[in-house]
């Protein structure tokens, strides 16, 4: 390698990681190895998608469920699309959660519906993209008409053959149990009933808390397939258990492709696939954590960290790549970043990205740019990590 491809391959890792001066040159490399508009995109792309259906009688209750659920009033404001006589599609434009609303329920001819419903179901099976398929049906019962009917029953037995579904006895506002315990007797093939109280509910001696929705999407979550975990947790505004496994396990994949790349004994092959690794979970970190993030803030915040990466672990990969072209060097200084190395440098990253973004909500403090990169760099600063 002569000095000249060292020097363009140094300049390369700076623009990535958002070194030089401005987001516009960083953005407008496209020549470089690495190519920072692409790593985001592709992060965002990986958050997948969670497509849930939602089922029950006019009345009941669904869209102010989806709407206590979901940031962004979905089912309001997103725009729907018909998918089948009976069903509609809605969906917000960044939003990775698709909701899939059945009508015609209770015009009678419930029979019809539910063939219809299982063959755009079985359908989208056969597309073989797990971004498409339906991987969830919420089914509504109001709990204030204590009415079960056999055509309810029916739907859930018929649908559960398809894709799992969670009945959720809306407008809980009593204490008893009766029909609830009614509900779980009649529909064993529900893979739970949760009572949801979606929005505080007034009464003459006092308000009754909103409850159900944490235990909704904590149990939603754990019937999703891996590809739509993200998807859900990003969305969802009522479970913070949630949001952190997510965090999790962003951060989790990211520290394993790093300690991968750590791992390979190429000269200088650690500190060019590291950065790309470390920026896109950043990326995915923003999305999960419902940081609203484009190409130009992901950029200031990779740049702020680069301030205090670059003096340890990204001058370091940098200094140590080079000093294997140094026979003098030998052995001592030289050797690529080790893959523990490697992983606790971008888990670290992670959990300060993390704890950053915590710290300022708790505090009401807007999460812009500036205010956030400020914090991400004292965060990680407490990180202590040794490179």
């Amino acid at each position: 390698m002569g000095i000249g491809n060292i020097i363009k391959f140094i300049k390369d890792v700076k623009t990535v990681s958002g070194q030089t001066s401005g987001a516009g040159k960083a953005e407008g490399n496209e020549g470089t190895a690495m190519n920072l508009k692409q790593i985001i995109e592709d992060a965002f792309e990986k958050i997948g998608h969670a497509n849930i259906m939602i089922a029950g009688k006019t009345g009941v209750g669904k869209s102010t469920l989806v709407n206590a659920v979901f940031k962004g009033e979905l089912a309001e404001t997103g725009v729907g699309r018909p998918i089948t006589q009976n069903m509609k599609e809605y969906a917000k434009e960044g939003e990775p959660v698709h909701i899939f609303d059945t009508k015609g329920f209770e015009l009678g001819n419930y029979r019809q519906v539910i063939r219809e419903l299982k063959d755009e179901i079985q359908r989208r099976k056969r597309l073989g993209d797990p971004k498409e398929q339906i991987h969830l049906m919420w089914f509504c019962i109001s709990n204030d008409g204590k009415r079960l009917e056999d055509s309810e029953t029916a739907f859930i037995d018929e649908l559960s053959q398809e894709v799992p579904v969670v009945v959720v006895l809306t407008k809980s506002v009593d204490a008893k149990l009766e029909f609830y315990n009614l509900v779980c007797n009649e529909c064993p093939k529900a893979t739970k009933v949760i009572r949801v109280l979606a929005l505080p509910y007034e009464t003459p001696i006092g308000t009754i808390p909103a409850f159900g929705l944490e235990e909704l999407i904590e149990h939603s979550y754990e019937l999703m397939p891996d590809i739509a975990k993200a998807a859900l947790a990003s969305s969802q505004k009522v479970n913070d258990s949630i949001t952190k496994r997510a965090v999790d396990r962003v951060i989790a994949v990211a520290a394993a492709s790093a300690a991968t790349i750590g791992a390979t004994p190429i000269p200088f092959s650690d500190a060019v696939l590291l950065a790309p690794v470390q920026i896109g979970m950043i990326a995915s970190l923003c999305k999960v954590m419902k940081v609203e993030a484009d190409r130009q803030f992901i950029t200031t915040l990779v740049s702020s960290a680069a301030g205090v990466m670059g003096a340890t672990a990204t001058g370091r990969v940098i200094v140590r790549g080079l000093l294997k072209f140094i026979p003098e060097a030998g052995p001592i200084i030289g050797g690529t970043i080790s893959a523990a190395t490697a992983g606790v440098i971008t888990s670290g990253m992670g959990y300060a990205f993390y704890n950053a973004v915590r710290l300022l909500q708790g505090k009401g403090i807007d999460l812009n740019a500036a205010n956030l990169s400020k914090e991400f760099v004292e965060q990680l600063k407490k990180t202590k990590l040794k490179f």
